[in-house]
This record gives structure tokens, C-alpha cells and sequence, in this order.
């Protein structure tokens, strides 16, 4: 972890194509697939780690933004604690009362709303702690996303992909720039300079971590890759054979079948009382 005070980074990203990338809600298989794969991932335990140390223990009151399964809150909140779970995807939630279940000395309040219908007065605020990990607004709304969360809680935590690399579906770091053909600029840089010097966060905090996916064989990792870039409609000549250069390269053995990992590293923007 390094942390370092930071003051927006100029750059034109408030005219670039890339400031606002589309959303569109997850399928249950998309969502059941980043899941179970962040799971496998040491993204909970390397953020969770940073975030218990920057608060200075666990906090008791959470209002967890884009909560997804739950597994960074979980990480974070204290045990009996009271947990907001904000979580718009209706299979996360899902997940979310299958581990509210699990935990009964946890109060967990699991709400389908996304972070532009909050207001100061939310029944769950103050809390000691406001997380947003991994949602749209950092990028493209970061003013109004700060607007809506910065009031709810004594800290506010934002967690921004800030590696070299895309930010799109999860695995797409995986493949070389030739296959995935998106913008590298680091989301942190873009979200540091919507923010401008008058909102920017007290620290940022930078944390690296991997995702990594397990496959049952190699060609349902061909199958996985192919669709993704299908659906971005990212056409190069002989794309299959280059997939399939670099599949034979990058997959690693594992028991169970192959893994796939994408290199990550998350700016945890932080903002004190």
C-alpha cells in the first residue's frame, strides 16, 4: 500500500470519450461469474486490509454503496455492526440475504437503489464509515457522486481502478492492448481531475491486487473472452488466432482447470471529518 497526498491530475478528461463509459445493467450469469471470481480473488482481503488500517480498527455503522456480494463490507464492518447494503443488481442482492442469513450478529439492511437517489437525511446517516467500491461516478459523475455520499458518514471511501490498463469487464487486463482495445488511462487520474482541487480527497491510498478466474478448461476461457469482445464489438484480423496465441501463453494450470489474472491496482480515495 503507498499513500500520498494528491491534487487533481490536468489532463482533457472531462471532454474524453472515455470519462462516462456506458452501464448497462449485468445478466445474472455476468454477475454470478464476477462474483464467484472476486471471491477467488485477494481484492477483499488486500482492500480490506487498507481500509481497517486507515479507519484504525473496524467501523460499527456502514453504508456500503454498490455493496455487490457483500464481500469488501464484510471485510470492513464490525462484528454487530449496522450495514446499509445499497445494491441496485438484483442477483447481488441475492446474494447479499443469503450472507445476511449467515451472519445473524450483523443488522443488515439490503436496499435496491443506486447512489443518485441518496440524500443527507438517509435514515442509515451518520455512519462511520461511507464506502463506494467499484461503481459508476467516480468517472464521469464525481462531482454530483461526491455531493450525494460526502455528507452520509464521519469518513467517505471511494475505490477507483487506477492500474495503466482498461477498465471495462473484468478480465479484459488480461489480454494485451492488440486484443482488448480499450483506453489505458489510469480511472483515478480522470476522477482526480472531475473532482478539481476543491474536492479532492484528503489522501489516496494505492493498492494492488489480482483478479483471477478459474475456468474449467481452456476452451471455456477461449469461449468467456470471445464473447466480451464481442460484445464491445472489437474486431482485429485474425483476432481468434491471436486469442489463441496469447491464451497458450497467459492460462495457467490449476486444479479444477485454468486461471486466468488480470493485474489490478485500486486508488482508495479518502475523505476525514
Amino acid at each position: 500500500m503507498s499513500a500520498t497526498p494528491r491534487a487533481a491530475v490536468p489532463s482533457a478528461a472531462a471532454n474524453s470519450p472515455f470519462a462516462s463509459p456506458p452501464s448497462a445493467p449485468w445478466a445474472d450469469a455476468d454477475a454470478a461469474f464476477f462474483a464467484e471470481q472476486l471471491a477467488r480473488s485477494d481484492y477483499a482481503r488486500n482492500l480490506g486490509d487498507t481500509l481497517r488500517a486507515l479507519y484504525g480498527g473496524r467501523p460499527r455503522s456502514l453504508i456500503d454503496i454498490g455493496a455487490g456480494s457483500g464481500l469488501l463490507g464484510q471485510a470492513v464492518i464490525a462484528r454487530g455492526g449496522r450495514w446499509c447494503a445499497i445494491e441496485p443488481n438484483a442477483h447481488m442482492r441475492g446474494r447479499l440475504a443469503g450472507l445476511a442469513e449467515a451472519r445473524p450478529d450483523l443488522s443488515i439492511e439490503i436496499r435496491d437503489a443506486v447512489w443518485q437517489e441518496l440524500a443527507p437525511a438517509d435514515p442509515a446517516a451518520p455512519a462511520d464509515l461511507v464506502l463506494c467500491a467499484n461503481i459508476p461516478g467516480p468517472i464521469g459523475q464525481a462531482r454530483a457522486l461526491h455531493a450525494r455520499t460526502r455528507p452520509l458518514g464521519r469518513m467517505l471511501a471511494w475505490i477507483v481502478p487506477a492500474q495503466a490498463g482498461p477498465r471495462s469487464w473484468c478480465l479484459a487486463g488480461f489480454l494485451p492492448s492488440h486484443l482488448h482495445g480499450e483506453d489505458i488511462t489510469p480511472g483515478d487520474r480522470l476522477a482526480l481531475d472531475e473532482l478539481g482541487g476543491d474536492l479532492a480527497p484528503d489522501t489516496v491510498h494505492l493498492v494492488p491486487w489480482t483478479f483471477r478466474a478459474l475456468f474449467p478448461d481452456r476452451a471455456a476461457a477461449r469461449a468467456h473472452m470471445l464473447d466480451h469482445l464481442g460484445r464491445r464489438g472489437h474486431v482485429v484480423d485474425d483476432l481468434e488466432a491471436r486469442l489463441d496465441r496469447h491464451l497458450d501463453l497467459a492460462l495457467v494450470e490449476a486444479d479444477g482447470g485454468v486461471i486466468a489474472e488480470a493485474p489490478k491496482l485500486s486508488a482508495v480515495f479518502l475523505w476525514h471529518s
